[in-house]
């Protein structure tokens, strides 16, 4: 028999919590493009709000890998 790992709650995961992060940076990112759109067009709302820059998804990819390299529990 393998050695059994013990188990935590998915919210208590680094590298679920880096996945989530990067998925609402791309959402967060493609509305600052919308919103940069709509305002060239005369009469319409608008809100420039700033771009997330692209490095932030290096840091999340590698606190993924750090965080699941050195995991010692598995999700449940």
């Amino acid at each position: 028999m393998g050695v059994r790992m013990n188990s935590k709650k998915w919210y208590a995961s680094k590298t679920i919590w880096s996945g989530i992060i990067a998925v609402l940076i791309v959402v967060y990112n493609g509305v600052q493009v919308a919103m940069a759109a709509q305002c060239g067009i005369e009469g319409s709302f608008c809100v420039n709000i700033p771009a997330i820059p692209e490095f932030v998804f290096g840091i999340l990819a590698a606190l993924g890998i750090y965080s699941r390299s050195v995991a010692k529990t598995e999700i449940k």
